[in-house]
């Protein structure tokens, strides 16, 4: 029994572990977000709000990320925000960005009454 309780304290603390990287204060109607290992997209009819993933971006490293989207309805941009939770760069359909510099950033893709689906993809070299 005690075995059992082990195991999934263990099971519970890595899904919170994965969990916890990404995560966003939204609202949603007939959809969905979802985030793969580099790639964070999602279609709906509705979505307000904003939704995020956060990498780390060591020594010698290149962070790529490439934003793009189709709207029917309303605003959509993603962010890079750093660890003190400033922008660094803006990002609208159809934009790359590059940054070189190491540390803890946000992908942040914001949403007000948008109607469309959006891709946020990122690359670390």
């Amino acid at each position: 029994m005690l075995k059992r309780v082990g195991i999934f304290s263990l099971i519970g603390l890595i899904l919170l572990n994965l969990v916890g990287c990404t995560g966003g204060s939204y609202t949603i109607t007939v959809g969905e977000i979802d985030t793969q290992q580099n790639v964070m997209s999602g279609e709906y009819k509705s979505f307000s709000g904003h939704y995020f993933k956060k990498v780390k971006l060591e020594d010698r490293q290149t962070l790529k990320v490439t934003f793009s989207g189709d709207t029917e309805k309303g605003e959509i941009i993603a962010k890079v925000i750093d660890s003190d939770g400033n922008t660094s760069k803006t990002l609208k359909s159809g934009n790359t960005v590059t940054i070189f510099e190491p540390g803890h950033y946000k992908l942040q893709v914001e949403g007000k009454e948008h109607k469309g689906h959006f891709t946020l993809s990122w690359k670390i070299e």
